[in-house]
């Protein structure tokens, strides 16, 4: 018996707005943290209810801020999650996508500010040696460096070749950061609900084909969410979630299914469920494509809403609907999403999808 969700209607009416936000609008703090905690304990109850299926695991997509993609299952059931209205526990099947932002955590704030001190009223010498050691520093060291030039105790150093400004913009483009980088980590909900705080780890732990990988928490830009079936690499169950498997959304939007396809290899993908999709009206689509309660077109090219699959990150695009069954035209990793070009968070609903190869 599928339990509803008495809070839905609540999550659908502030979509995009951040629900923290909007109470912070509201006078008594202290009462609206405990409101707060007990809100979202109760929406996320129901998880609780629904038992993890013995053969599915989470499965954590991790987007390393050099551009390579790890993925593997990992052991956890709950997001730690800290926010302005107290420390929560997200359930994992909650969860579609963090985001993280630049964490000072481990990083010495003494050493940094001594670095700029030194590049800003030193003689060159060793100001330069103070900007060849800030410049090696971790990721963390960054928001330092940003807080340094934005103090009214700061003023730009003119006439010298070195200076913060040239080893702010040195670190920045190590770590792949443009300017507008943020501190706070952003966990986004299969209910499209996303909130600011903090998920504090200093790595995570994976297991992969190629064995247990540990990946320090600096070098993740973010994390995606799916369950797998684990004791069978050929099949898996997936859910894609409107609010992020988005074949346009460029920070994943196509799920890893982690399964390996030879080419001539059958493929068998079935799928069920509906979606909400913002950026069309708000129509409603079911995996083949159907749209508003009307069955998809029988073609074979990919229609808006329909379920879609490719083989390899950059392999082509490719229908998949409700019921798939046909040959690999290479070989590489299924990857699968929901098609249509323009991403919104606001969509709503989700596919559930097994893939199968033998």
């Amino acid at each position: 018996m599928r339990i509803k969700n008495p809070f839905a209607g609540s999550l659908r009416y502030f979509g995009a707005i951040n629900v923290f936000c909007f109470l912070k609008f509201l006078s008594n703090k202290h009462f609206m943290k405990k409101i707060v905690r007990l809100f979202l304990l109760l929406v996320f109850a129901q998880v609780s209810m629904t038992s993890m299926a013995q053969n599915e695991r989470p499965v954590f997509t991790l987007k390393l801020r050099n551009g390579d993609v790890i993925t593997g299952v990992v052991d956890l059931s709950s997001i730690p999650f800290k926010t302005s209205y107290g420390d929560l526990a997200f359930p994992i099947k909650e969860v579609a996508n963090i985001t993280l932002g630049v964490n000072t955590f481990g990083v010495d704030k003494s050493l940094v500010m001594e670095h700029l001190n030194a590049i800003q009223n030193s003689e060159l010498n060793d100001a330069s040696v103070a900007f060849d050691k800030l410049i090696k520093m971790e990721i963390g060291a960054i928001p330092y460096v940003k807080e340094y030039m934005e103090s009214s105790a700061y003023k730009k150093k003119e006439g010298s070749d070195i200076s913060v400004e040239l080893a702010y913009d040195v670190m920045l483009s190590r770590h792949n950061l443009t300017k507008a980088f943020r501190t706070k980590d952003v966990l986004q909900t299969n209910g499209a609900t996303s909130i600011e705080g903090s998920y504090e780890f200093e790595s995570l732990a994976l297991e992969t084909d190629y064995g247990r990988i540990s990946v320090n928490r600096s070098k993740i830009a973010s994390i995606s969410v799916i369950f797998k079936e684990v004791n069978n690499a050929n099949t898996g169950n997936f859910k894609l979630n409107a609010n992020q498997h988005i074949a346009g959304n460029t920070n994943g939007g196509w799920a890893n299914t982690g399964i390996l396809v030879r080419k001539d290899q059958s493929i068998k993908i079935i799928a069920a469920g509906q979606v909400n999709i913002a950026s069309l009206s708000n129509n409603t689509y079911t995996p083949d494509g159907g749209v508003n309660g009307t069955p998809g077109p029988k073609s074979a090219e990919p229609s808006y809403g329909c379920l879609v699959y490719k083989i390899g990150e950059n392999g082509p695009m490719m229908k998949a609907g409700d019921n798939f069954a046909g040959k690999a035209n290479g070989t590489g990793i299924i990857y699968v999403s929901i098609f249509e070009s323009v991403y919104n968070a606001a969509n709503t609903g989700s596919y559930t999808v097994k893939v199968a190869v033998n």
